[in-house]
């Protein structure tokens, strides 16, 4: 708990620096060096998707997410806002590095989960070995005691529902662990509650444009990975 508070502190406190510092030439050519390399990256991801897509259907179902006309400006922009945000809350080299390569993964997650309910392991493993090589190069004993007990928190919550009986997709169970991996035990509940609202508020959408309701079924892994961003960036539990 006291480790969160502190970088909940830290955050805010780098934030607020990080404004005053921006009125500096510097500080502004950073950000829109970020940004840029957000709006390639962005791009390249888009691609990778649809490449993921193909690999596992033949083709690329439909969705505006992928195959819209607006599609290459939206993922653009998710580039650029995300790298945005990353160099908002800098957390040094290394870390934005992490961030960096964690939300594009996450992006192409989301997008391939979405379309055709499948999580690619490809994107796994590519998270589990950002994150080793991350842990390997800023040696920490009690952010590796975090991760792994996040690990093993996230796998027993999500091995619980089969007991039950209730159905839970292997992806969506091995995301789970690699975000508990990420966030360690209050990192990963928050993520989850972030899941849930996004979830919730996915479903009134449906509901208002009376396309389905709050049972609707729809992808976990997109709020899952977005909870895991936001968490990561920012964590508050």
């Amino acid at each position: 708990m006291y480790y969160t508070l502190t970088v909940f502190h830290y955050r805010w406190n780098t934030v607020f620096l990080h404004f005053q510092y921006f009125k500096s030439g510097e500080a502004r050519k950073m950000w829109i060096l970020m940004i840029l390399c957000g709006a390639l990256a962005g791009y390249l991801s888009l691609l990778l998707s649809k490449k993921l897509i193909i690999a596992r259907k033949g083709e690329i179902p439909q969705k505006g997410l992928v195959t819209g006309k607006y599609a290459p400006l939206f993922w653009v922009t998710l580039g650029s806002a995300g790298f945005g945000l990353i160099q908002l809350f800098d957390a040094g080299l290394l870390r934005n590095a992490e961030y960096a390569v964690v939300y594009l993964i996450c992006l192409c997650i989301g997008a391939v989960d979405f379309t055709i309910r499948k999580i690619p392991n490809s994107l796994l493993l590519a998270l589990i070995a950002n994150r080793t090589l991350f842990l390997a190069l800023n040696f920490s004993k009690d952010e590796l005691k975090l991760s792994l007990w996040g690990f093993g928190a996230a796998v027993v919550i999500f091995m619980l529902p089969s007991l039950l009986k209730i159905n839970v997709g292997a992806g969506d169970i091995k995301l789970a662990a690699i975000t508990g991996f990420y966030l360690g035990v209050n990192g990963f509940l928050q993520a989850m509650i972030i899941m849930a609202v996004t979830i919730t508020i996915y479903g009134f959408y449906l509901m208002i444009r009376r396309i389905g309701n709050l049972r609707s079924k729809t992808a976990m892994g997109p709020y899952l990975v977005f909870g895991m961003f936001c968490s990561m960036l920012f964590p508050v539990i």
